[in-house]
């Protein structure tokens, strides 16, 4: 059902090529879309990231973190939190409507909570 929720997410949205779901370790639980290595080790980097980030923003009290964009040369990638245990990131081309990928993307974190609960 992951699977089908990311093939759904990547499908929903102009220049998304590839989704993942992550543990909090950055360990992929399910994957869509570009089957790349690399593309697992993105995201658990990522994952480091959010964590990190998500400390700062709590130290500075400045409230939980929605989503963060990373802005690369080659696309870009937005992870978004799904619960304290998961993450979910999906990569982007550079001309993909954000707006648009926050909405689906938000549509899959409800569909996620609800086959993982």
């Amino acid at each position: 059902m992951l699977d089908r929720i990311l093939e759904d997410l990547i499908a929903a949205v102009r220049g998304a090529s590839a989704a993942l779901f992550l543990d909090g370790d950055g360990e992929m639980i399910a994957q869509a879309g570009d089957a790349n290595l690399e593309i697992g080790l993105r995201g658990a980097w990522k994952e480091i990231h959010l964590d990190q980030i998500k400390e700062i923003t709590a130290t500075l009290r400045l409230g939980p973190v929605q989503a963060v964009l990373f802005s690369l040369d080659d696309g870009n990638e937005l992870i978004t939190p799904v619960s304290t245990d998961y993450s979910l990131v999906l990569f982007l081309s550079s001309y993909s409507d954000l707006r648009q990928a926050m909405n689906a993307t938000a549509k899959a974190i409800d569909m996620i909570l609800r086959d993982i609960a």
